[in-house]
């Protein structure tokens, strides 16, 4: 089955198109502030390139966020018009858990983090044991200082801008059932999901 993922939460856009576990094609570019203007133009090249149309995908996985506000309604947004149009599955997934998918496959914690503006990340603590993730802290925003002093007692890997890595089946995928209701993670300053 034909899988397209895509995320945009962080300075990264990043796609890739999936058949039975295998990258056909895969694309994780540093943008500046330009997902809006490149995610469509590159999915269609792509496409030609592939010899490939919308109409061979069957499941669409997009990254919820949290992320940048504006980064997450350019993929969020074309995830959900591409799914109606399309008449296909929609999954959403973190965006964290997405940039660190590819980390998985070997035991240990994991502190995951999206810079954001002013000293902020967005991030969250994971531990995986035997390919099981466990969330130890669940995506939140916050201060540097304030992310890294409630995970200084781990002995954790860091997986930030420098070393995002990404496998899709690592990802925990959840289903949508409503495209209507559907929203992006936006988290604010000290609020978190628990």
């Amino acid at each position: 089955m034909k899988t397209l993922v895509m995320d945009t939460a962080s300075k990264y856009l990043f796609f890739s198109f999936i058949e039975n576990g295998q990258v056909l094609y895969e694309v994780m570019d540093e943008g500046k502030n330009n997902h809006s203007d490149n995610l469509l133009k590159k999915i269609e090249l792509a496409l030609i390139e592939t010899n490939l149309s919308l109409k061979d995908f069957k499941r669409i996985v997009v990254g919820i966020g949290p992320g940048s506000y504006t980064g997450l309604r350019v993929s969020v947004t074309v995830a959900k018009m591409l799914a109606w149009t399309l008449g296909i599955d929609l999954y959403i997934v973190s965006s964290l858990s997405i940039l660190s998918s590819g980390h998985f496959d070997n035991d240990g914690i994991y502190a995951v983090t999206i810079r954001a503006k002013k000293n902020h990340v967005y991030g969250k603590l994971v531990e995986v044991n035997g390919g099981i993730q466990k969330i130890l802290i669940n995506d939140m925003f916050s201060s540097d200082e304030v992310f890294f002093d409630m995970i200084k007692n781990y002995n954790y890997k860091l997986v930030n801008e420098e070393n995002y890595k990404i496998k899709y089946e690592n990802m925990l995928l959840e289903k949508v059932d409503n495209l209507h209701q559907l929203n992006p993670n936006y988290i604010q300053r000290g609020i978190w999901n628990t």
